[in-house]
């Protein structure tokens, strides 16, 4: 009788990164599905290995393949067990600060990729958004210009004015990877800092981007998240000059 991929130790090493991959393809379906929904609870390991015919080191292995995607938590203890969530849009960033990483980009790099991204996200959302997004857009303005100068409140509503626009543009692909970048190319965590002054300057920038939006005209929406984005590019020239050939470094 020929050995299993569970009962030697070699012949794991040969087979079970494959058997595990589909069998964690197979668990991942009723999350994807929405048929089991975060906080959710799936099967322990022994139901796993009963109802799949798997072994223990297959299902541990699908189990962690899982985990490392963001689609489970594997807590241990008493009630523990795999649990379903749902992946947070900035995990991507981990990802793929990685892989920039090996392949030598730079921050200019990824702030040439938002150059590109976000004014044609500005442009879509200037068709597409409502009344609602106006007035949280609003909302953000007004917290940055309400304490000028608190860097907490200026990197929490910097990136809500873009995360604003990216789900207002109606385009689940677009919005996932403006946040990624944004993630990634976020001067404030290299290091920059914005004066007081700065940050009413970039309250003023977002403001024109809404009035155009609010005015659902796409081409001063484009042209006014160019200009901002432009503007803060030359900031950290002038101001961070070694900034721009820094190598991304990956996230965790």
């Amino acid at each position: 009788m020929a050995e299993t991929a569970d009962e030697n130790p070699a012949v794991t090493s040969w087979r079970a990164p494959k058997s595990s991959q589909r069998l964690a393809h197979v668990l991942a379906q009723p999350i994807l599905s929405g048929e089991v929904g975060p906080g959710e609870r799936l099967p322990n390991e022994q139901e796993m290995m009963a109802r799949y015919g798997a072994g223990r080191p297959t299902v541990r292995e699908a189990l962690r393949l899982l985990e490392t995607r963001g689609l489970i938590v594997l807590k241990t203890g008493p009630g523990g067990g795999p649990i379903v969530r749902r992946p947070p849009k900035a995990s991507l960033s981990e990802a793929l600060s990685l892989v920039l990483q090996v392949e030598g980009a730079s921050f200019r790099d990824v702030t040439d990729a938002r150059t590109a991204l976000e004014p044609m996200i500005a442009r879509r959302a200037a068709e597409r958004i409502g009344d609602r997004e106006l007035d949280e857009l609003d909302a953000s303005i007004a917290a940055l210009r309400a304490d000028p100068g608190d860097h907490e409140v200026f990197v929490a509503e910097n990136q809500r004015f873009h995360t604003l626009i990216a789900e207002a543009a109606q385009s689940v692909v677009l919005d996932v990877f403006v946040n990624t970048l944004h993630a990634i190319a976020d001067g404030v965590r290299v290091g920059v800092q914005y004066s007081a002054r700065k940050q009413a300057a970039i309250a003023d920038a977002h403001e024109a981007v809404v009035d155009a939006l609010r005015a659902r005209d796409p081409d001063r929406a484009e042209t006014a998240m160019r200009e901002h984005l432009a503007e803060a590019e030359n900031y950290w020239r002038h101001r961070y000059p070694e900034l721009m050939d820094r190598p991304v470094q990956w996230t965790y």
